[in-house]
């Protein structure tokens, strides 16, 4: 399913079409435009139109777009609360594309799901996937400059089975002053592809200051080798801070990679929303495929400083980060938005 757009801040337009007669009962539809920037993915623009409750059944309708310089994404989703006792549906038509630097991948497909709330923060779900993935390599032969025979590209249709429980307890999804949220997700495709992905995020106040760590660990596999459309590709200040995409990782990708972040925040002007923060990163990526590079490691570490303010139009950083392999020095990145 579709996860939250990250470096994104949001303006809120309420559109009401409701019967005069009965307005206290009729629910709203909404229109959501955003815009955002970062260093990464240049310009961000995102919309959606959205109905929770389409002729009073409960049922819930969106349209989403995202486009930035990195991927487009239109998804539409329908919603049924209580399909049955203890269960959700969530059913969405997407379109996803992904320019990375040696390929374009794009997926047209459709995804049905099953939730079950164990409790008010933690929910377990089933989810059955099917799309038809197409790859595109880069103009700039960035498959080519490997010494190794051209990689299977992964083209073609491709269902997935999966499952996942997921915990949160989080304030708020970018830059959350308290909480935890913890996730773990594993799915197998029809032609033996396995993948599993967990995720953590806590923040917890320490007298003035403000904790944050965050980790996230993805492995594929699959016996004749993992296809170039579901490998692993470093994301930038998304993943480490102080390495740009592609600037770690081979062009072709890895099949393991885990990121780690500790970040302190303290208050410089609380009645403006202004705060320092200093950060430590780490990430390592791992490659088992011959056919795609060196079957090897490599692991990449960044500390720097950033300088957050939590405006009326979204949170703004100002990020100094210092890679700690490698000759890069310094680098600067700006995102509104958060994580």
């Amino acid at each position: 399913m579709t996860q939250p757009s990250s470096n994104v801040a949001l303006a809120t337009l309420l559109l009401a079409a409701s019967n005069p007669a009965r307005a206290d009962d009729d629910p709203q539809g909404t229109l959501t435009i955003g815009a955002g920037f970062s260093t990464d993915e240049s310009f961000i623009a995102e919309a959606q139109v959205a109905h929770p409750d389409l002729f009073g059944t409960g049922q819930g309708l969106s349209l989403t777009a995202l486009i930035s310089a990195l991927r487009q994404d239109f998804v539409l989703a329908y919603d049924v609360p209580r399909l049955a006792p203890g269960l959700d549906l969530h059913a969405e038509l997407y379109d996803h594309a992904r320019n990375y630097p040696s390929h374009t991948r794009n997926a047209l497909g459709g995804a049905l799901e099953l939730d079950h709330a164990l409790s008010r923060s933690t929910r377990i779900y089933a989810q059955y996937r099917i799309e038809r993935v197409q790859v595109d390599p880069a103009p700039a032969d960035a498959v080519a400059r490997t010494t190794m025979p051209p990689p299977e590209l992964g083209t073609g249709t491709r269902s997935w089975l999966g499952a996942g429980v997921e915990h949160t307890t989080l304030d708020m999804p970018f830059l959350p002053m308290r909480g935890t949220h913890l996730a773990l997700y594993t799915e197998a495709s029809d032609d033996h592809i396995a993948r599993i992905h967990g995720e953590l995020d806590h923040a917890r106040p320490l007298g003035p200051l403000t904790l944050r760590v965050h980790g996230h660990a993805t492995l594929v596999h699959a016996a004749g080798g993992v296809p170039l459309s579901e490998r692993l590709f470093h994301d930038g200040r998304a993943d480490v801070l102080g390495y740009e995409i592609g600037a770690i990782g081979s062009p072709l990708g890895e099949t393991a990679e885990a990121i780690g972040r500790v970040e302190l925040e303290l208050p410089l002007v609380p009645c403006a929303g202004l705060s320092l923060a200093g950060f430590a990163n780490a990430g390592y990526r791992y490659n088992t495929d011959a056919a795609y590079g060196p079957v090897q490691g490599l692991l990449y570490r960044s500390v720097g400083a950033s300088l957050i303010w939590r405006s009326p139009i979204g949170a703004l950083r100002f990020d100094f980060a210092r890679a700690l392999d490698g000759e890069r020095g310094w680098v600067f990145g700006f995102g509104l938005g958060g994580f």
